[in-house]
């Protein structure tokens, strides 16, 4: 669950029946849902008495290999515990990347343009709209890069805030990145950005992007002042 209504049960059927593929017909995908639903229970339970943020739910390799849709594990640091995105569209434009839509369990939503965070509904303090082209290019390149990215705030109101901010994008070198059981090579690229009133405003993304397809197979993105960063981990394409 990532939305403002907090942590709820939806998160357990979301999840399990994300990850098993949307089937329970034989064994396999049964023992998929009982573990899913024990593991984000358990989170559940840990919320309710008060015990501090909730766990990162860790997928197996045999929940992984029964997901048959694309799937977005997102992990938000500051509240923590995790939930299961399903893309619901993609569309081309005449703006650089591609934009896919991801639907939380609380119906809220997240549009990510080649691999980058560009805007949310539904997770407080939204993103109305962001201009990433630089960050884009480079990630797309697997490469540095330099630019300006410009960020729409929702006020929570009908009224939204520009925030423009300087970023520089470093080529931190080859990384592995390990998806539950599979493992990755990916360039490891950081987006360092600075602006705001009085150059107050720092934030700083990562992305661990394959070679090749461009794909950013796990990143850390801000997603806006009240939600902070979340971690996505792409578990299928």
């Amino acid at each position: 669950m990532i939305g403002r209504k907090g942590f709820l049960g939806a998160i357990a059927l979301a999840s399990a029946v994300l990850l098993a593929g949307c089937s329970s017909k034989n064994n396999t995908d049964t023992k998929v849902l009982a573990d899913t639903s024990k593991q984000v229970f358990a989170a559940i339970r840990a919320r309710r008495q008060n015990k501090g943020p909730q766990p990162v739910v860790q997928v197996t390799a045999e929940q992984l290999a029964n997901t048959k849709v694309a799937a977005l594990q997102v992990n938000p640091e500051q509240r923590g515990g995790s939930d299961f995105l399903r893309r619901v569209t993609q569309r081309n434009d005449d703006q650089f990347g591609t934009v896919s839509v991801w639907r939380a369990s609380d119906g809220a939503l997240l549009h990510i343009r080649g691999g980058v965070l560009v805007g949310s509904r539904g997770i407080g303090t939204d993103i109305i709209s962001s201009d990433a082209t630089p960050t884009i290019r480079a990630i797309s390149g697997a490469r540095s890069g330099q630019g300006e990215r410009r960020y729409f705030i929702s006020n929570g109101d009908y009224t939204d805030t520009e925030l423009v901010l300087s970023c520089d994008i470093d080529n931190l070198g080859r990384e592995d990145t390990q998806i539950v059981n599979l493992k990755f090579s990916t360039t490891h690229l950081r987006e360092t950005c600075v602006g705001g009133a009085n150059n107050k405003v720092r934030i700083t993304n990562d992305y661990w992007v394959q070679p090749g397809n461009g794909l950013v197979r796990r990143s850390r993105q801000w997603t806006g002042p009240l939600s902070g960063y979340f971690e996505l981990v792409l578990l299928k394409s």
